[in-house]
Parts: C-alpha cells; structure tokens; sequence
C-alpha cells in the first residue's frame, strides 16, 4: 500500500468513526482533574468548576440534538449521548467540595438542583432527537441520575454529622444501592426485544438501551471511588511529597471488593436476558465467565487505610472471597432451576471451594483446613444426579467426592488409624457396584479396573510390613472371599475380567497356602519328605485332570484335539452336475 493511500485510509476512518468527540470530552474531564490535582481544595473556585463542566454538557447536548434532529448522523450522536451520561458523573463529582463547604439547607438545593439539571437535560435530548425509552428503562434511568447526586449529599460529614465508623460503612453500602436500582431493569429486560422496537433509532436491542446502562455501571465504580477519596474518615486525602507538591492520596477505603454486588447483578441480567432471548450459547458463556466474579474479591493493595477497612469487613461481614463464592452458589442454584447448561456443575464446583474458603480467608495466604461437608455435599448431589441419569461417569465423580469426605471426617472417629484402608475399600466396593449395575460405555471401565484390583490387593495384602500385623489365616481369608466373589461375578454377568481376576487370585492364593504350609512342615518333618510328598500330590493332580478329560469332564480346547488330516486338494472329487430329468433317463 503506498503512502498516500494509507493516509486517505486513515482519514476514512476518522471521518466515518469521528473520535474527536470523545477526545474533547476526556480532555475537558482530564483539565478539571488537573485543576484539582494542582490546585489544593479550597482555593479552587469549585462553582466555576461545576459551572463549566454544566456548560460543556449543554454545549454537548445542543450538538447531539442537532446531527439528530436536522442531520441524521447517529453514528456520531451514539457517543455523544454516552458521553453526557460521563459528563453527569463528572457534575456531580465536582459538587464533592461544595458539599462541605457549604450549610446543609445549600447542600439540599445544590442536590437538586444538580439532579433536575441532568433530568432535564436528558428529557431534552431524548425530546430532541426523537428517541423513545419506555418506562421500564427511563424510570431506573432516572433513580442512577438521582443516586450520582444524592450520595455526596448524604456522605458529606458537613451535611450529615456521624462517626467516622458510620461514615465507612455509608460510602461501602453506595454500589450496594446501585446494585439494588440495576434489579429495577428486570422488567425491563423481561421485555426483550419487543419492547424497544420503533424506539426512533436504528439501535435495536441489546446494542439500545443497554450500552446506556453499561455506562451507568462503569459510572456507579467511578463514583464509589471518588466518594471514598473526598469523604473518606480515615487518612488525609492530600499527603506531601519528598520533594515535590502536595499530591492526593490513593489509600483510600475503596477496594475492587465493593464492586461485587454490582457484578452479581450485572450476572443476573445477563441470565435473564439470554433466557428471555432463548440464547443457549450466550447462556453457557454466562456460566462459564461468572467465576470471574471472584477476580474483584482479591486484595489489590496494601494500604493501611484500605487494608484496615477490609478488615473491619471480613469481621463484621465475612472475607470477600467467602461471600462471593456464597453468591455465585445462589447464582448457579436460580440458573440450575431455569435448567441453564452448566449451571449445575459450576455450582458443584463454587461448593468444592468453601471446603478451603473459610469467612476469614482474603487470600491464598489464609486459606482453611479443609473441610468436609461441602465435599460430602457435593459427592451426594453427584450421585443423585448420576443415578437419575443413569450415568456411571457421574456417580463415580459423586463418590470420589464423598470418599474425600469421608477422608476428612475420620481423624475425628476411632478409624483414625484404618483411615487409607477404609476409603480404599469404600472407593473400590463402589467402583464395582457402579461397574456391575451401569450399562454405559464407562462401566466397562470401573469393570476392568476393579477386576484389575483384586489381585494387586492379594498381593500388597500379604507381602505389606503393616499387613503382618494381622494373622496370616485372616490375610488368606481376605483373599479367599475376593477369589470367591470374583468367581460368582464372572459366572453371573459372564465378565471375562473377573475370571481373569479369579485365575490370578487364586494362583497368589495357593501359592502362599502351599509356602506357608511348606514352611510348618518342615519345621517337623524332614524337608526332602516334604518335597516328595508335594511332587506326589502334583503328579496326581496331573493324573486326574488327564483323565477327567478323557472322561469329557473338562471343555475340550483346540491344543488337546488331535487334528484330522483333510485330503489333498487333487484326490477330493467335485460334486456331480445337475442334470435335466429328462437326461436323467
């Protein structure tokens, strides 16, 4: 591509994309924070401030009812209409400093005033450009707005005199409200496509109002932030350098914590709305990115004012990571019963996590001893699950799951010592049960393995250190009632792996009842008596099972069966052609 076209392209692009709206907008956002960063509090005429933010937005809203109205282009009034909603948010952050520096009955007409101007503004625009936005979306739309200037009117030490304590917990409980006002759009959402049609735009849903609303979300974060740096009790807000100016201080209260209820919201929106649209795909994406919810219940910093707020939380509430995952477990149960692909497994696996997630854990550092019940609880939810499906995969995970369990439980009980050996058996007795009774393709599977097992038990059984402990004529018993059920399993369910399994089982078992009677032998007889008396025993044996064969007691296998000679191929006479009747005579 030669130079030239290369630049045209790159004009083609931000003639039909046009950021520059976007840019003015940041720029004028980032000189007021400049303004603020350089300037310390109560020099900065904070009305000029909020008036020229004001100013702008009219100025913004004038042009996008313009290119609407009279020019058509909405490509370009799509951002400026999300970047008033930016512009509200900063209004109302810049009457933080007014807030406490002016008496409470300015404080009420400040708020709102500051709210009916964006009301007003908003109205004026959707009046403008001929946007219709039903009731389901206007009135939350509304109740944000109101929210943005209500906070720092009630979070204000100026306005509402409290402790400090008190204070805190006003500014953690903001997204929470914001999260409550994201319930009020179910109807909304409830709606679905329906319900924005002929909306006077080209947008349809989700693209219109949605991407509005997901504004509002990014808004509501911001401005938790911004109310625990103004407002925040605990620490200075302005802090001197070395050697250089006063700078603001970032060691607030806030955390990426606070955001949880916001986002366990957002989820059930987005559950909601792909069940409404009967999206599967879009259903199994939720499931399957939900557990990013846990991401913002990470400690993300170390400060002393943010860390010692956390803790008053994990006191008083639980750690985040705790609640969190007791969330997502209501989640996964509301979307298992809208029958959501997944659901179930994921909610399985958030229960797995309390068996290490204890209420003070706030990272991999305070992570429990692990627990039983919820792996108890998931192991008998997996086999429910399993036998209704009638699934050999499932139950078998179900009682891996409770065998771990039961691991668990036992260092409580008198089996502390027969722990290994009694979740042993109790894996393997039901690997084999889940073997015999399935009929799917992984039956076949837990069949071979526990058949497998048999032997290998045999032998740990008797050659073990711990295992001479028990008396050999107990060890041989053992594993002469394996060799039995082995034999009753494969004549039963006809399985040639448990008469594998047999065959090698009671081979160990006649060789270690022959040793072991050879050993008490020659401890009273003379060994070369011995020997021959075995070697006599061997060669009856061979006697018998020779003739037993003559005798047609014993199945008749190919390498006993003499072969019968067959004629060469030249001496045996083809068969005689058929001839006519007629010839016949």
């Amino acid at each position: 591509m030669s130079a030239s076209a290369s630049h045209r392209s790159v004009l083609s692009y931000l003639y039909n994309h046009n950021p520059f709206y976007v840019i003015s907008a940041v720029l004028m956002l980032f000189a007021v924070r400049s303004a603020y960063g350089t300037i310390e509090i109560g020099s900065i005429n904070c009305w000029v401030m909020m008036g020229v933010l004001a100013g702008y937005t009219l100025l913004l809203a004038g042009i996008g009812v313009l290119i609407v109205r009279w020019g058509k282009v909405l490509e370009d009034a799509r951002s400026i209409l999300l970047l008033l909603l930016l512009l509200f948010l900063g209004v109302s952050v810049s009457m933080d400093d007014l807030f406490s520096r002016i008496t409470p009955d300015q404080g009420m007409l400040l708020m709102i005033g500051g709210f009916l101007f964006s009301a007003v503004v908003s109205e004026a625009v959707l009046w403008g450009a001929g946007i219709r936005l039903g009731a389901r979306y206007r009135i939350p739309y509304h109740l944000f707005l109101a929210l943005f200037y209500f906070a720092p009117w009630w979070c204000s030490p100026e306005m509402h005199p409290r402790p400090a304590a008190e204070l805190e917990w006003t500014l953690f409980l903001f997204p929470v409200v914001g999260a409550i006002l994201f319930l009020f759009l179910l109807p909304a959402v409830r709606g679905g496509v329906s319900y924005v049609k002929g909306n006077g735009t080209p947008w349809g849903w989700p693209w219109f109002p949605w991407i509005a609303f997901g504004m509002f979300a990014a808004c509501i974060s911001l401005r938790s932030f911004a109310l625990c740096l103004t407002f925040g009790p605990a620490g200075p807000m302005w802090i001197t350098s070395g050697s250089g100016p006063r700078l603001i201080s970032f060691d607030t209260l806030w955390g990426f914590y606070f955001l949880i209820p916001l986002g366990f919201v957002l989820l059930l929106l987005l559950l909601e709305g792909s069940l409404v649209t009967k999206n599967k795909t879009f259903q199994a994406g939720v499931i399957r990115f939900s557990p990013l919810l846990l991401l913002l219940a990470m400690p993300a910093t170390t400060g002393r004012v943010h860390t010692g707020f956390l803790f008053k939380v994990t006191d008083v509430l639980g750690g985040p990571i705790w609640l969190t995952l007791w969330l997502l477990i209501g989640f996964y149960l509301l979307a298992a019963v809208r029958r959501v692909p997944g659901a179930f497994t994921a909610g399985l696996g958030a229960v797995a996590l309390l068996s290490i997630v204890g209420p003070q854990t706030l990272g991999s550092r305070t992570l429990i001893e692990p627990t039983p019940w919820p792996l108890l609880l998931d192991g008998g939810l997996l086999l429910m699950l399993g036998l209704r499906q009638r699934s050999s995969g499932i139950c078998a995970a179900g009682v891996l799951a409770a065998t771990a369990g039961i691991w668990l439980v036992i260092p409580d009980t008198v089996l502390f010592e027969y722990r290994f050996t009694t979740c042993f058996h109790l894996l393997w007795i039901s690997t084999l049960v889940l073997g015999l009774t399935m009929k799917d393709d992984f039956s076949r599977v837990l069949q071979c393995a526990s058949a497998l097992l048999v032997p290998l038990v045999a032998v740990v059984v008797i050659l073990n250190e711990r295992a001479m402990e028990i008396p050999l004529a107990w060890r041989l018993s053992y594993v002469a009632t394996w060799a039995v059920g082995c034999l009753l399993i494969a004549r039963l369910w006809s399985n040639r792996w448990f008469t594998y399994s047999f065959a090698a089982t009671l081979s160990i078992l006649l060789y270690t009842s022959a040793t072991y009677g050879f050993r008490l032998a020659t401890r009273t007889l003379d060994q070369s008596a011995v020997i021959a008396f075995l070697w006599s025993v061997g060669a009856l044996l061979l006697a018998f099972l020779i003739s037993a064969h003559k005798a047609r007691w014993l199945p008749e296998y190919a390498w006993l069966i003499p072969r019968k000679e067959t004629p060469p191929e030249d001496e045996i006479l083809p068969p005689p052609p058929d001839l006519p009747s007629g010839e016949e005579e």
